[in-house]
C-alpha cells in the first residue's frame, strides 16, 4: 500500500506539471559599461530569484500571469519591469542596467495627468520620500524638498512650510496632490499645505511657468506628489508600520501602511499616521512657546490595475492644531513645561478632506486620462477664546481633469481640459471678517504637440483659461462687522473676470548618450486671489489691517530657461540658467498709515513689473571601487527686482549651498553614514520693508542600516543629528523674522520602520 500511494503522488505530480499552464521567461541583461556585474533578478509576486550567468537568466515552469521582475546589481539602479507571461509562453526579455545615478534618464512618465515626460524641455527634479533618514521630518516635505537647488522653504515654525520655486512661492507655486490641484487657502504665509509624506514615494518638483499645463498659479513650478502604490504589486498582504522621534520638539510619530492587490486585479491599500510636538528649542536653549502642534492622517485607496485600464479612488482626512507664535514672544514667552503638548491660544484648527478619483484607457489608437476630485477645507484661526472663532473659512473646491492622447507618425498630440469650480465661505459667528463670501468658476482648455527626429525633441503648447470670481458681502454678518468691498458698490458683491492664452516652445537635443540640452521659453499666468482681490480687515494673530484690490489684472510671465546635463560613468553634471519677466507682479507692502478705529497699520497690495533670474547647479560623483562614497553638491542663486520702485523684490531666497557624502559598506551595502552641510549666505538685498539676514551654516550625520529577516521581512533604523553644532539663526524667509524669533536648534531624530 506505500509503495501504491508513493507511486500515485509521483503521477498525480508529473501530471500536474505536464497539464499545467505554465510557461517560461528567458532574459539578456544588458550593461553599457562592459562590466560583468553580479545580477539577481526576482520575480517578486512569486519569491523566486536566479543569479545570472554571461548576463542572462531563464525561469521555467512559471503559472501564467502578470508579474513584476526586480532586477539589482551593486552599483546599478535597481530596475522594476512589468511582464505578462502567457500559457505555454516562452518570453523572452532584454532588460538594461545603468551605473547607479549616473545615466540620464529614460523616458519617464512625470505626470500621467498632463502627459508631461523626462523628455519634453521643462526643468524637473525628481526627490525620493521613501529614504528611512528622510521620514517624518518635523518641517513635513519641506525639510526634504528645501536640499533640492532652486527649492526654498518660508517658514511660520515647524508645522507650516510654505514652498518657493525660484522666487516665487505662496499661490505661485501649484501643489498636486492625489491628482488634486490643492487651493486650501495657500496664499496665506501662515497657511500650510495640509499634506505630509505618509504613503508618499517621491515628488517631482517642475520649475519654471508650468501654467499651460496647470493653469493658474503653476507661475513659478509645480510640486507633483506621488503615491507609494506598493499595494498594486502585493499578492498578499503588505505594508509597513513604524515610528519616529524629533528631539527638538520630543515630537513623536506612528504610522502604518497596509495594502494588497488580488487574482481579479482589485488592489486596496490603507495609509495612517499621528504625530504630536510639544514647543521646539532654539540654538541658544529658548523654548519657542505656542510653537507646538499635531497631526492626525487617514488616507485609503482602492480600484482595479490592468493592461489597457486602471483607475484608483482615494479618500484623505488629516486634521492639524497648529499653534501660532506670538509677535512678542522673545519678550513676553508663551512656552509651559518642556513637554506640554496641550493646545494654547491663539492656534489654528484645520480639516481637510480630499476625495479624488483617477483613470486611465488605453484605447488602441489612443489614451484617455480623467481626474475629478472634491476637497473640503475648514480652516479655524482662534486667539481670543477656545470657544470662540477669531477667522473661520469653509471651503469646497470640485476640480476635474481629463486629457487623450495619440500618435500620428513621429508626432504626438495631447488634448486637455481641465477647471474647478470653488466656494470660500466665511463660518457663522466669526469675531473678525478679513474677506467676503466668494465663489469663482475657472475652466481651460490645452494643446500640446511634440515631434521627435533623431536626436531632437521638440514640443510645443497653448493654453486658454477663463475664470470669473463673485464677492458676496450682503450677509447681515458682514453689515454688522462694517466690512467694505472695494468701490463700495449698493449691491455688496463684486464680479472680476479673468481670461488669457499661455504658451511654451522648447527643444531637447541629446548629445550622444551623456549629454543632454534643453531650452524652453514658456509664458505662465496667475490670477489674484481672494485676499489679494477683497480683503478688508484685520488679520488674527497680526497687527495688520489688510486693504485688497478688486480692479488687478492678472499676473503675466514669460521665462526663458536652458538646462545641461552631462552624465559619465562616475560624474553627473546638471546646471540651469532662467530669466522671468512677470506683468503685473502683486505683492503686500506697509502703507505707513494706521487704521483710524483700531491703530492697526494698514497694510495694502500693489501691483508691479518685476523680473527674475538665477541659476541652479547639481554635481554628482561616485566613487571608490565598489562605488560605495556618493558625493552630491547643490547650489542655487536668485535676483527679484522691482522694476517700478527700481528696489528687490521681497521673499528672495539667500544663495545657498548643499553638500551631502555618503558611505555604503558592507557586502550587500546595507549600512550607510552620511553627512550634509547647508550653507546659506547673507541676504544683503532687501526688499521693501525687509533688513538684511547674516548667513549660516547647518551640519547635519546620520547613519541607518537595513535588517533583512528572510525575503518578507526587513526592518530599517535610521538615526540622523540635524544642525549637530546647535547653530542659532533667523532664515532670511521665516516669516517670523521681522520680530528676529530664532529657528530650531539641534535635532536628533530617529526613525524606525518595519516591512512586511
Amino acid at each position: 500500500m506505500n509503495l501504491k500511494y508513493i507511486f500515485s503522488i509521483v503521477i498525480i505530480f508529473f501530471l500536474s506539471h505536464i497539464f499545467a499552464q505554465t510557461g517560461q521567461i528567458k532574459g539578456q541583461i544588458i550593461v553599457e559599461d562592459n562590466q560583468e556585474p553580479s545580477v539577481t533578478v526576482w520575480i517578486e509576486e512569486l519569491e523566486e530569484y536566479v543569479n545570472t550567468e554571461n548576463k542572462r537568466f531563464i525561469f521555467k515552469n512559471i503559472p501564467e500571469g502578470k508579474y513584476t521582475l526586480k532586477v539589482s546589481a551593486i552599483g546599478y539602479e535597481t530596475t522594476f519591469k512589468r511582464i505578462n507571461l502567457k500559457a505555454n509562453q516562452t518570453l523572452e526579455i532584454k532588460i538594461r542596467l545603468y551605473p547607479a545615478s549616473n545615466i540620464l534618464d529614460e523616458v519617464i512618465i512625470i505626470d500621467r495627468q498632463t502627459g508631461l515626460n523626462s523628455k519634453t524641455p521643462y526643468n524637473f527634479i525628481p526627490v525620493s520620500l521613501d529614504r528611512i533618514e528622510g521620514k517624518s521630518h518635523p518641517s513635513g516635505v519641506m525639510g526634504i524638498l528645501r536640499e533640492v537647488p532652486g527649492v526654498y522653504g518660508a517658514e511660520f515654525g515647524q508645522g507650516i512650510v510654505k514652498p518657493f520655486i525660484r522666487g516665487l512661492g505662496f499661490s505661485r507655486v501649484v501643489t498636486i496632490f492625489q491628482g488634486n490641484k490643492l487651493e486650501n487657502q495657500q496664499w496665506g504665509a501662515d497657511h500650510g499645505l495640509g499634506v505630509n509624506d505618509l504613503g508618499v514615494k517621491s515628488i517631482d518638483v517642475i520649475k519654471g511657468p508650468a501654467s499651460v499645463l496647470y493653469g493658474s498659479g503653476a507661475l513659478g513650478g509645480v510640486i507633483l506628489i506621488k503615491d507609494d502604490e506598493f499595494y498594486k504589486n502585493a499578492k498578499q498582504l503588505s505594508g509597513n508600520f513604524g515610528t519616529s522621534f524629533n528631539s527638538v520638539s520630543n515630537g513623536l510619530r506612528a504610522f502604518t501602511s497596509v495594502g494588497q492587490s488580488f487574482e481579479n486585479d482589485w488592489f486596496f491599500g490603507v495609509d495612517l499616521a499621528y504625530e504630536n510636538h510639544a514647543d521646539y528649542k532654539s540654538g541658544d536653549g529658548d523654548v519657542i512657546g505656542n510653537s507646538r502642534y499635531n497631526v492626525a492622517t487617514a488616507r485609503v485607496h482602492f480600484g482595479i490595475d490592468k493592461d489597457n485600464f486602471d483607475n484608483k479612488l482615494s479618500v484623505a482626512f488629516n486634521t492639524q492644531n497648529l499653534g501660532i507664535i506670538g509677535d512678542d514672544e522673545l519678550q513676553n514667552s508663551n512656552a509651559t513645561s518642556r513637554n506640554d503638548r496641550d493646545m494654547q491660544l491663539p492656534y489654528q484648527e484645520v480639516t481637510d478632506v480630499l476625495i479624488s478619483y483617477n483613470q486611465r484607457i488605453d484605447h488602441g489608437n489612443f489614451e484617455s486620462v480623467f481626474h475629478l476630485s472634491h476637497h473640503f477645507n475648514d480652516r479655524k484661526e482662534i486667539e481670543t477664546a477656545d470657544n470662540l472663532v477669531d477667522l473661520g473659512f469653509k471651503q469646497h473646491n470640485t476640480f476635474y481633469n481629463a486629457r487623450i492622447n495619440f500618435d500620428t507618425g513621429k508626432f504626438s498630440h495631447n488634448f486637455g481640459i481641465q477647471g474647478n469650480f470653488l466656494s470660500n465661505d466665511n463660518q457663522d459667528d466669526v469675531l473678525d471678517i478679513l474677506i467676503p463670501d466668494a465663489h469663482y468658476t475657472e475652466n481651460g482648455a490645452y494643446y500640446m504637440v511634440n515631434y521627435e527626429w533623431k536626436s531632437y525633441f521638440l514640443q510645443g503648447a497653448l493654453r486658454y483659461d477663463y475664470r470669473h470670481v463673485k464677492a458676496d458681502a450682503s450677509d447681515e454678518q458682514f453689515v454688522d462687522a462694517g466690512f467694505v468691498l472695494p468701490g463700495e458698490p449698493e449691491s455688496r458683491t463684486l464680479t472680476s473676470n479673468f481670461s488669457g492664452f499661455t504658451g511654451s516652445m522648447g527643444l531637447t537635443k541629446n548629445f550622444g548618450n551623456h549629454q543632454k540640452f534643453k531650452i524652453n521659453i514658456s509664458s505662465g499666468f496667475r490670477s489674484p486671489d481672494l485676499a489679494e482681490l477683497f480683503s478688508f480687515g484685520q488679520h488674527p494673530g497680526t497687527s495688520r489691517f489688510e486693504i485688497g484690490n478688486a480692479n488687478f489684472e492678472r499676473e503675466q510671465s514669460l521665462q526663458l530657461d536652458l538646462n545641461y546635463a552631462l552624465s559619465l560613468d562616475r560624474f553627473r553634471l546638471d546646471w540651469s540658467v532662467f530669466g522671468s519677466q512677470i506683468d503685473n507682479f502683486i505683492f503686500f507692502s506697509d502703507t505707513g498709515e494706521t487704521q483710524p478705529e483700531s491703530g492697526l497699520q494698514i497694510w495694502q497690495y500693489q501691483q508691479v513689473e518685476a523680473q527674475l533670474y538665477g541659476s541652479e547647479i547639481n554635481l554628482q560623483y561616485v566613487a571608490l571601487p565598489q562605488r560605495q562614497l556618493k558625493l552630491n553638491l547643490g547650489a542655487a542663486l536668485v535676483r527679484g527686482e522691482n522694476q517700478d520702485f527700481d528696489e528687490p523684490l521681497t521673499f528672495i531666497p539667500p544663495d545657498n549651498l548643499n553638500f551631502k557624502a555618503e558611505y555604503r559598506f558592507g557586502e550587500l551595502q546595507k549600512t550607510s553614514v552620511f553627512s550634509k552641510i547647508r550653507a546659506v549666505g547673507r541676504q544683503d538685498r532687501p526688499g521693501f520693508n525687509e533688513e538684511e539676514t547674516p548667513g549660516y551654516t547647518l551640519l547635519n550625520l546620520g547613519a541607518k542600516h537595513l535588517f533583512d529577516f528572510g525575503k518578507d521581512y526587513k526592518l530599517e533604523a535610521s538615526l540622523v543629528f540635524q544642525n549637530l553644532l546647535d547653530e542659532t539663526y533667523v532664515d532670511h524667509l521665516s516669516i517670523l523674522r521681522a520680530f528676529n524669533i530664532p529657528s530650531p536648534g539641534r535635532n536628533m531624530m530617529l526613525n524606525l520602520r518595519f516591512s512586511f
